[in-house]
């Protein structure tokens, strides 16, 4: 086969690697990419970029080293979604920034969230509210979005608990802790390993257990 065929088998190969791993993980849309996925297809994108052109790899060493690749991303997208502490580390936790018309001031300083207020005031306006007078609740989400709440009766949910790990950051964010959920588990008769996800909103706690129930 000729060098420039060599180059498009390459490219053709690595391409649907690439596609099949992201349709076998469902993430087809920028949106749905954690920042596992964006580091990690740098990291594909280098592997073509780098043995595409180069005759020294073998071409069945250039698969495998995109499978070992693939593979990784998957593994460790499935520890950040089962492990509370990576997920938190790896794709983050919503920031609140206002709540109860007051600014969080600790949370907005943190040096490692590098908030930009102008930025932050931006969104507001782009969300078609013109103050932060108006604002009584918002939070930025993992993704870069803007949460804001102007009605202190509707509040965004809070997931307090997923897979039966408790999520104390949630817990801390609606003013609750462990001992009170515990009690609530215990008051419906269930055990933290039977939850998919706990969620609270509007002051209600419900459980989605594992088999799709929900007990409100």
């Amino acid at each position: 086969m000729t060098y420039y065929g060599w180059v498009l088998l390459k490219f053709i190969v690595g391409f649907l690697i690439i596609i099949v791993h992201l349709n076998l993980s469902g993430k087809t849309q920028l949106s749905q990419m954690t920042p596992v996925d964006f580091i990690g297809n740098f990291v594909l994108g280098g592997i073509i970029g780098g043995v595409i052109y180069a005759d020294a790899i073998p071409f069945h060493q250039y698969v495998l080293v995109l499978l070992i690749g693939v593979g990784l991303i998957s593994l460790l997208n499935m520890a950040t979604k089962r492990i509370g502490f990576l997920r938190s580390v790896a794709i983050g936790d919503p920031l609140p920034i206002i709540k109860k018309g007051r600014f969080l001031m600790d949370n907005i300083l943190r040096k490692r969230n590098k908030i930009d207020i102008l930025s932050i005031t931006s969104q507001l306006h782009a969300q078609g509210i013109h103050s932060f007078q108006n604002v009584n609740y918002a939070q930025i989400e993992p993704s870069g979005e803007l949460t804001v709440v102007c009605d202190d009766a509707q509040m965004p949910s809070v997931i307090v608990m997923k897979n039966g790990d408790v999520r104390e950051s949630a817990l801390q964010n609606i003013e609750r802790d462990e001992q009170w959920l515990h009690a609530e588990l215990r008051r419906h008769s269930l055990q933290p390993e039977q939850i998919f996800i706990a969620e609270f909103w509007n002051g209600r706690l419900i459980f989605v257990l594992n088999d799709g129930t929900v007990v409100r």
